[in-house]
């Protein structure tokens, strides 16, 4: 499923939207007959290069966005996808968080990324049929690599494993998940994506951590005890014309392995709890309406915002608690353009995201 939520709007309140994206799992049945003989060697694994793979997996990503009328993504070179992919293929979990409890945005940060980023996670590999694995525990790899010889394995083509990954993500979606990845991989509003991949003959998992980069290379954000402020200058080659709405303040439990034991098989990531929205400064007798006792609304020290750069202060408030927390700052911009189509639903688009990790 797709969860969003979303806070009513009135004249002086403001929207915040999280869209939530689930795993997907396509598999295949080990056939169960009599393989006596050694699984022959196959070159792909050495032939192959991980950059090749990644290439053909954003062309493939891009040739569906040029389907649906859509400006390509460009490959980002953020690697925590790929740290990502390489710790599921190993646990042979799938999940949105690492194994130290990192979700997509935080590690995302912390490997300098410098946009909004959303991830789809998918894996390909073998089980068993449910007639010889009733409790529906048995791995691929308990069989496979012990070359058992009742099972035989084919081994997977890691280009035919993308091909059918991205397929079903954009034509079989609803059947799983709402069509969750599909609208991710079709989203108008990403620029980019950091992909990692991970395989061994018989499984092969695709991390899709899509970006929305609008900030400069040159950008700062500077954080002093419950001071913040934001210099940037606004990278729009698509000429939304965005001006900056609001910014939210998400808090998150400190990432443990213990919260990832907890919560590795949730199918789903939210931003954490959302505690704070910063807005401009509002004319003398005009103020935000307080309309949900869970986050506060205030008003920017400095708001100095254009289309093509963005210059702000703000204060957190002294009872906002910090110790022990996660703090993730998520900047919203909207467009001035009054025929913008926005065919995924958001009233503001996240144009930057940013994780503090020593609040």
């Amino acid at each position: 499923m797709i969860e969003k939520s979303y806070y009513m709007l009135d004249r002086y309140q403001l929207i915040s939207v999280c869209s939530l994206f689930l795993l997907y799992f396509i598999t295949n049945q080990i056939n169960t007959i009599n393989a006596l003989e050694p699984i022959q060697k196959n070159d792909i694994f050495s032939s192959r290069t991980l950059e090749e793979l990644k290439d053909y997996a954003l062309t493939q990503i891009n040739e569906d966005r040029k389907n649906f009328g859509l400006e390509p993504v460009l490959q980002s070179n953020n690697s925590a996808a790929q740290i990502q992919a390489n710790e599921i293929l190993k646990t042979k979990s799938l999940s949105h968080l690492t194994t130290d409890g990192f979700k997509p945005y935080m590690i995302y940060s912390l490997y300098n990324g410098t946009g909004y980023v959303q991830q789809n996670v998918a894996q390909i590999r073998y089980v068993l049929p449910t007639d010889y694995n009733q409790n529906n525990d048995q791995k691929s790899s308990d069989l496979c690599n012990k070359g058992n010889k009742y099972y035989y394995c084919p081994i997977l083509d890691p280009y035919k494993a993308i091909k059918d990954l991205e397929y079903s993500m954009i034509n079989n979606d609803s059947k799983c998940c709402n069509n969750g990845h599909k609208n991710n991989i079709l989203n108008k509003f990403h620029t980019h994506v950091s992909l990692g991949i991970a395989y061994n003959k018989y499984i092969l998992v695709i991390v899709q951590n899509f970006e929305n980069q609008y900030l400069g290379s040159n950008y700062t954000i500077e954080k002093n005890k419950n001071e913040i402020k934001i210099q940037a200058r606004i990278l729009d080659q698509s000429k939304y014309n965005f001006s900056i709405n609001h910014i939210s303040f998400f808090l998150d439990e400190h990432p443990t392995n213990l919260s990832y034991e907890k919560n590795k098989n949730k199918n789903s990531y939210d931003l954490g709890d959302l505690k704070l929205m910063v807005s401009k400064p509002l004319p003398p007798f005009e103020k935000y309406i307080q309309g949900d006792d869970s986050y506060r609304i205030v008003e920017a020290d400095k708001w100095n915002s254009t289309t093509s750069t963005i210059n702000l202060e703000m204060s957190l408030p002294d009872n906002l608690s910090l110790e022990n927390r996660v703090l993730t700052m998520v900047v919203y911009g909207e467009s001035i353009e009054n025929n913008i189509d926005n065919t995924n639903g958001n009233d503001y688009i996240p144009l930057t995201s940013y994780t503090f990790f020593n609040s």
